[in-house]
C-alpha cells in the first residue's frame, strides 16, 4: 500500500512541475509582449498600418506557443485533479476492504471455537442427547470454581457447563452437599477453560430484610433469562431456616442461579419453586454455601484453594450494567445420566 501511495504522489509532483514550467513560459511571453509595448511607447508615433502589421507579426510568431501553453496548463490541471481523486478513491476502497477482512476473521474465529467444541463431542452431544438434565450455576472464582444445586448433578455420569457465548466446558464435581442442596464444581480441570477477569460480585452473609429488591439470572431455556422481585420471607419451604422465600417467577432450569440484591451482592442460590402458588420461589442462603466451602478437603481441591472475591464491582452500577457484567459468569449446567 505504501509503494502505490509513493508512485501516485511522485506522478502528481511531476505533473505539478510541468505545470510550473508552462506557467514560466507564459510569463516569458507576456514579458516580451510588455517589452514591445514599452518600446512603442518611447518611439515616435507611427501610422496605424505599421502598428497593425506589428500586432499581426507578433500574433503569428507566438500564437502556436500560446495555444500549446494553454492546452498544457489545462491538461496538467485536470490531470492533477484526476490523480488526487483516484488516490482518495483507492484509499477509501482499501479501508473498506480492511474492515471487511476484519469481519471475516472474527467470523472464522467464532466458527473455529464452535468447531473445536464439536470435535470434542461437546456442542453436538449437548444438543442431541435426550438424557440430559439442565440447570444453572455460576462462578465462585475467576479460575473456575463453580456452584450449582446438588439435585441437578446428582447421579450424573458427566457434567458440562455452557456460557452465554456458547463455550462448553467439562466440569469435575468437587463436593456435594446434599443437606443444603449445593454442589461445588471445578471447570479449570478442563484444559480449554481460561481464567476470566475477577468475578464482579461478592457474597453477603448477613440476613437480608423483608421487601429487599432482588434479581436472578438463569437458563429456563437455551438463552439466559432475567427475573426480578423481592424477598418475601426470611425462611424457605415449611419454615426452612436455611433458605429464603422470594417473589420471583422461576422455571425448571433456573435452579442453581445466583440471587443478588440491589448492590450486586450474592445473598443466595435459587433452589426451586412452590408449584401450588404463583411467583413463590426459594433460595439457599449464602452463608450455607460458605459452610460447604469451609468443609472442603485439600484432597478434593487438588491443591488449588478457593479464593473468593471480597470486592464488589457492581455497587455503583445501574441494574442494566450489573446484568451485563454478571451474565458472563452465569452458565447453563447440562448433565448426562445413564439410561436404565
Amino acid at each position: 500500500m505504501e509503494t502505490n501511495d509513493d508512485i501516485d504522489i511522485e506522478q502528481a509532483l511531476r505533473s505539478y512541475g510541468d505545470r510550473i514550467r508552462f506557467r514560466q513560459q507564459l510569463t516569458a511571453v507576456q514579458e516580451q509582449l510588455n517589452m514591445e509595448a514599452m518600446y512603442e511607447s518611447v518611439q515616435p508615433a507611427s501610422s496605424e498600418i505599421i502598428e497593425e502589421g506589428r500586432i499581426r507579426s507578433l500574433w503569428r510568431a507566438y500564437r502556436t506557443t500560446l495555444a500549446v501553453a494553454a492546452s498544457a496548463a489545462m491538461i496538467t490541471t485536470f490531470g492533477s485533479i484526476f490523480l488526487y481523486r483516484a488516490y482518495q478513491d483507492g484509499h477509501q476502497q482499501q479501508v473498506q476492504q480492511y474492515r471487511q477482512l476484519s469481519k471475516e476473521i472474527q467470523a472464522v474465529r467464532t466458527s473455529q471455537r464452535r468447531l473445536i467444541n464439536d470435535i470434542n463431542g461437546r456442542g453436538q452431544g449437548l444438543s442431541i442427547n435426550p438424557a440430559q438434565v439442565a440447570g444453572t450455576g455460576f462462578l465462585l472464582t475467576a479460575d473456575g470454581y463453580f456452584v450449582t444445586n446438588n439435585h441437578i448433578i446428582q447421579n450424573a455420569d458427566s457434567v458440562y457447563v455452557q456460557s452465554s457465548k456458547g463455550e462448553v466446558y467439562k466440569a469435575r464435581v468437587v463436593h456435594a452437599d446434599t443437606m443444603h442442596d449445593l454442589a461445588i464444581l471445578q471447570l479449570s480441570d478442563d484444559s480449554s477453560f481460561k481464567t476470566l477477569p475477577s468475578v464482579p460480585y461478592c457474597f453477603d452473609l448477613k440476613a437480608s430484610d423483608l421487601g429487599e429488591r432482588v434479581y436472578t439470572l438463569g437458563y429456563p431455556r437455551e438463552e439466559i433469562v432475567y427475573g426480578e422481585g423481592y424477598l418475601s420471607s426470611g425462611t424457605g419451604y415449611r419454615g426452612d431456616s436455611t433458605a429464603y422465600q422470594v417473589a420471583i417467577s422461576v422455571n425448571p432450569g433456573n435452579s442453581g442461579g445466583p440471587l443478588l440484591n440491589e448492590k450486586g451482592n450474592v445473598i443466595g442460590i435459587i433452589s426451586g419453586k412452590q408449584t401450588t402458588a404463583e411467583d413463590v420461589s426459594f433460595a439457599v442462603k449464602a452463608n450455607y454455601l460458605f459452610e460447604a466451602l469451609n468443609g472442603l478437603s485439600n484432597e478434593s481441591l487438588k491443591g488449588q484453594p478457593i479464593r473468593l472475591n471480597h470486592k464488589n464491582a457492581l455497587g455503583k452500577l445501574s441494574r442494566k450494567q450489573q446484568i451485563k457484567r454478571v451474565q458472563d459468569y452465569v452458565y447453563q449446567v447440562k448433565v448426562f445420566k445413564h439410561k436404565e
